[in-house]
């Protein structure tokens, strides 16, 4: 036991061979090194992870509004039975940028939110139907990026008598 304990203090104060001094630095250059790397991942993984979940955000904003447009109300007939289609692309396009609002996730104020709302005639199975188009101009966490534009399109047939 007490060799062991004499051959540690011993070790505790021998000289680093010669080749250990000249190395001392290299650690700090291969961090520096290393460092821009691991953080251009790390924020591309964060980028692209935050404009796949924007772009899920407006597929179900896209498909409430379509889904809200698509229901039957009286308020949206005229006292001769036809169709208001203002009132329809109102409640479209309300239930759609509730959601956005609601639930998209911006660097700034550049996101230049799109809602489009259409009442199409005949095109589904000959009965009408509500389209909404929910985009985005996605820029991300970094200031020097291209904008990429995100959107999503659902149609929906009315609910109608």
């Amino acid at each position: 036991m007490n060799r062991m304990h004499a051959n540690t203090a011993a070790m505790r104060h021998a000289q680093a061979p010669k080749h250990a001094q000249f190395q001392k630095g290299a650690v700090m250059v291969e961090f520096a090194f290393i460092l821009p790397i691991f953080l251009l991942l790390l924020f591309g993984m964060v980028t692209f992870s935050i404009a796949l979940y924007d772009k899920t955000v407006l597929c179900i904003a896209s498909r409430q509004g379509a889904r809200t447009g698509a229901l039957y109300y009286a308020s949206n007939y005229d006292s001769n039975g036809n169709l208001i289609n203002a009132n329809v692309q109102q409640r479209a396009c309300d239930a759609a940028n509730a959601v956005c609002q609601q639930d998209l996730i911006n660097f700034g104020p550049n996101m230049n939110l799109q809602i489009q709302c259409q009442v199409l005639g005949g095109t589904v199975h000959g009965q009408r139907s509500v389209s909404v188009t929910t985009g985005i101009d996605y820029t991300g966490i970094y200031i020097l990026s291209d904008v990429l534009h995100l959107s999503s399109t659902t149609i929906m047939r009315l609910e109608e008598d």
